[in-house]
């Protein structure tokens, strides 16, 4: 009985392991890794620390109108859980927010704007049109949004 429970115990552990190993996939960039990561190696370092610059701005100011539309979120769900909610105020509220994520759109459009203007008409073509859209293809899970392991020059977070 005990020889059967280890035998079965080990190859429960065998399987588990070959399956996270086949679920796990391919992380960092590199060939293959959508059109940004064929392209990223192939970027001059001139290219790269530019790109890494503008990238840190945009961040910075990403994260400071993210700061703000969160502060506004706060004040919103206080003005919607007051005794007697005030739908006037609740609604110049969440334009208030719109006005904000408009904003960092724009701040993201502007940065695609600046990296395309530093590459080559050979690496705008490799890379194609698509890339620089929003929520496009070939930056990671979600086309480019937040996730474990993905770096996307276009997302605004690694």
């Amino acid at each position: 009985m005990k020889k059967t429970v280890g035998i079965t115990v080990a190859f429960m552990a065998v399987s588990l392991l070959a399956a996270s190993a086949v679920w796990a996939g391919p992380h960092g960039m590199g060939k293959g890794y959508g059109p940004w990561g064929a392209l990223w190696n192939e970027l001059s370092k001139d290219q790269q620390a530019q790109i890494g610059t503008l990238r840190i701005e945009f961040m910075k100011k990403a994260n400071a109108i993210r700061s703000q539309i969160g502060q506004k979120r706060i004040e919103m769900a206080e003005l919607a859980n007051a005794p007697k909610p005030d739908e006037k105020a609740i609604q110049k509220k969440r334009e208030e927010i719109w006005e904000l994520q408009d904003a960092l759109v724009k701040e993201r459009r502007g940065l695609s704007t600046q990296i395309r203007s530093l590459l080559t008409p050979e690496q705008k073509e490799k890379l194609g049109p698509m890339a620089f859209m929003e929520g496009g293809p070939g930056c990671g899970m979600r086309g480019g949004k937040k996730g474990a392991g993905n770096y996307c020059p276009m997302a605004g977070s690694f």
